[in-house]
């Protein structure tokens, strides 16, 4: 049971961080502020990817911990 909630809350933290960075990126790549994310000469690519990954770790992390808690509990409750 515990290797699998762990690998399972590890999925689960993934998936959901991959989601919200990538969809968060796209919103600040499409709003554009201050210019950052493109100009006329392209999008900057640096700053795509700093972005992605500013969102996908903290994101990834608390998803992580959250679904290991609520495994966990279910686990809890169950056995009660």
């Amino acid at each position: 049971m515990h290797a699998r909630t762990w690998k399972l809350a590890a999925i689960v933290g993934l998936l959901i961080g991959l989601v919200v960075s990538a969809t968060m990126t796209f919103v600040d790549w499409r709003l554009n502020p201050a210019s950052i994310f493109h100009s006329e000469r392209g999008t900057d690519w640096t700053v795509v990817t700093e972005t992605a990954l500013s969102w996908l770790g903290p994101v990834a992390l608390v998803a992580f911990l959250a679904t290991v808690i609520v495994l966990y509990s279910v686990a809890w409750i169950r056995k009660s």
